[in-house]
Formats: structure tokens, C-alpha cells, sequence
């Protein structure tokens, strides 16, 4: 289990205003397309610009991406105080379809809100490669993107809460128990 099992998918009230879930894997494109897509006062929380926000780029130490992931989640509670009108862009690697309904659900993001952002792997191993900014992280960027392609092809959303409820059976959702429960109730 993962030290921040419970600051990946954390408990966030529901998001007033419109939420614009963009994944994919590294190197995918995801924070070019919010770029080129938001419009100017739109909200856009994106874990890799957070980062650049505490002075790191794509090389970041451990000890410092729990703080990273606890303003991220801030930044995600706090769109359930913003307005109807605004809108607010979340860039999520989330590699399965059932982590990506977890963070539809929790962030209320409509069917056509979801962008799902999958060059080839070629395109995304010569991005990776072609970017001065992923140079000391590029071996670790491609495992990340094979991580990526495996987790999604197998429908697999990694890191699983390990509470276990009064009934004695485990309350994360997507834990797999309850993924195939829910499918032959």
C-alpha cells in the first residue's frame, strides 16, 4: 500500500462549479491541453504545475509530494465553494476506466467532461525522450507510462484504501472484492 493512499483519492466535498477531468499517461499532452483550452479565470489544478509552484519540476524528492497532494486535494475541496459559472480543470495520470468514474463521481465531472488524452506509445516515448525537462527522469517517465498502459489494460486503479468496515469487508470501493461484488449484484 502507498504512503498516500488516502491523499490519491481523498474525501472531497462535491465541486459546485463545472469540473474538467483531463487524464492520460506521461507525457500524454494533458497540461497542453488545458493550456490551450481553458479560458482566462478558469480554475486549473494540475499536480505537475503545483510542483513547479513549490520550485520542482518533473524531478521531485518523496518527502515533498504529500504536501504537494494535501494542496492539490485543498485546491479540489475548495471547488465546492466556487460559483455554477466558473470552471475548473483537474489533470489526473488516473490509469483504469474504474479510477476515472471514482474521480467522475467525486468531482461530479459529466460524461463530456472527461477527456482522455492516449498518443500511441512511440509518440509518447519520443516526447519523453525529446523533452530537456523530463532528462533526468526520462527511464523513470517510460516506466511510468508502461505502469500506465498495464493499470489501464487490465482496468486496474493501483493504489487500494485498506480499511476494512464493521461487516468485515473492505469500504474502498474500488477495491476489487467490491468491484466484482458490484457487478454481480
Amino acid at each position: 500500500m502507498s504512503d498516500f493512499a488516502e491523499q490519491i483519492r481523498p474525501e472531497l466535498p462535491r465541486p459546485t462549479c463545472r469540473v474538467r477531468l483531463i487524464c492520460g499517461p506521461p507525457a500524454a499532452g494533458k497540461t497542453s491541453y488545458v493550456k490551450k483550452h481553458a479560458a482566462p479565470g478558469d480554475i486549473i489544478i494540475d499536480l505537475d504545475l503545483i510542483a513547479r509552484e513549490y520550485g520542482y519540476g518533473y524531478d521531485r524528492p518523496s518527502w515533498v509530494i504529500g504536501d504537494m497532494l494535501d494542496d492539490r486535494n485543498a485546491r479540489l475541496a475548495r471547488l465546492a465553494q466556487e460559483p455554477p459559472q466558473r470552471v475548473a480543470w483537474v489533470v489526473l495520470t488516473a490509469p483504469s476506466q474504474s479510477l476515472r468514474q471514482w474521480w467522475r463521481q467525486a468531482l461530479n465531472v459529466q460524461r463530456d467532461d472527461l477527456v482522455l488524452l492516449v498518443p500511441p506509445w512511440k509518440e509518447l516515448h519520443r516526447r519523453i525522450m525529446a523533452d530537456p525537462a523530463r532528462r533526468e527522469v526520462r527511464q523513470r517517465h517510460l516506466q511510468l507510462v508502461a505502469k500506465w498502459f498495464r493499470l489501464e489494460r487490465n482496468n486496474d486503479p493501483g493504489v487500494i484504501k485498506q480499511d476494512i468496515g464493521e461487516d468485515g469487508y473492505p469500504t474502498d470501493p474500488l477495491h476489487p472484492w467490491n468491484r466484482t461484488r458490484a457487478c454481480t449484484a
